[in-house]
């Protein structure tokens, strides 16, 4: 039941890309420390054993080291994707707060928030409520990027506290998404993000995201809508409304198919086009 506004879209598949990049680059590590079994025990260096490989002279190492490098590459890709996840959903929340101020429903100065305000200032706007799980699940893992960029990626006592206050249920809840407990992690511990903190931030983060979609539909104004449709048409076809009943059967067409929740009707669509 989702209205797939362009923005929402373009974020989709940035997510999509980025999903795609990162188990890549995870199965490219698993696959490398498994061809590299076959040469173990060589005393060659790798740029010696594979020449043909872009870049290979920067990892001047035997086999046995690489191979050891690889088997652990899971923590170090966690650390890049989990933040590079969160400032994707930051920006999403962003743009849905810039579409409610350009409809007047807010202060633009709450489109240049950071993580921390997007959500809150999103629900005191539209009167959506986040689901309380996946706002404390955000909120541990914002608290553990911030660990991990600010903090020498070691538990601080925000982390702590807000890890302090999950319930057993939510304690359940993030061990089913990322198959670790991090309640176990006490003051100066280190934080190690993982495959399994991946898929957490991915999840609660789609999760978050769908949830904004359904407070902007209930918040914005259906002219808004209609006029996110005429952009559209125009974007793809810069002379569009030189024909009326051209651009109308074009704005037909995206708003049935990514705006259909919303139900524009053509009496609605024609007023957005007769206003440009």
């Amino acid at each position: 039941m989702m209205v797939r506004f362009r923005a929402y879209r373009e974020y989709e598949e940035r997510k999509a890309e980025a999903n795609n990049a990162m188990m890549a680059l995870l199965a490219g590590a698993q696959l490398s420390a498994h061809l590299l079994r076959l040469t173990e025990g060589s005393d060659r260096l790798l740029p010696e054993v594979f020449p043909a490989v872009d870049h290979i002279q920067r990892f001047n190492l035997k086999s046995d080291d690489a191979r050891l490098i690889l088997l652990a590459a899971d923590a170090h890709l966690g650390k890049m994707a989990v933040p590079y996840v969160l400032s994707l959903h930051e920006d999403y929340m962003r743009t849905c707060i810039e579409l409610l101020a350009e409809n007047k429903l807010c202060s633009k100065a709450l489109a240049k928030g950071n993580l921390v305000s997007l959500h809150p200032d999103f629900e005191r706007t539209t009167g959506h409520a986040f689901d309380t799980d996946m706002m404390s699940y955000m909120t541990v893992l914002r608290l553990m990027r911030n660990s991990v960029i600010h903090n020498g990626g070691t538990v601080t006592q925000a982390l702590g506290d807000e890890l302090a206050k999950w319930t057993s249920s939510q304690e359940k809840g993030w061990f089913d998404l990322a198959k670790r407990n991090p309640r176990t992690l006490r003051l100066g511990d280190r934080i190690d993000f993982g495959h399994g903190e991946m898929i957490a931030a991915l999840a609660i983060t789609k999760r978050l995201d769908r949830e904004t979609n359904l407070g902007l539909q209930a918040a914005l104004p259906r002219s808004c809508w209609a006029a996110l449709v005429v952009d559209e048409i125009i974007a793809d076809q810069p002379m569009v409304l030189r024909d009326v009943r051209v651009a109308l059967r074009k704005a037909r067409g995206v708003a049935r198919h990514h705006y259909g929740v919303i139900g524009l009707t053509d009496v609605e669509l024609s007023a957005e086009i007769a206003a440009r």
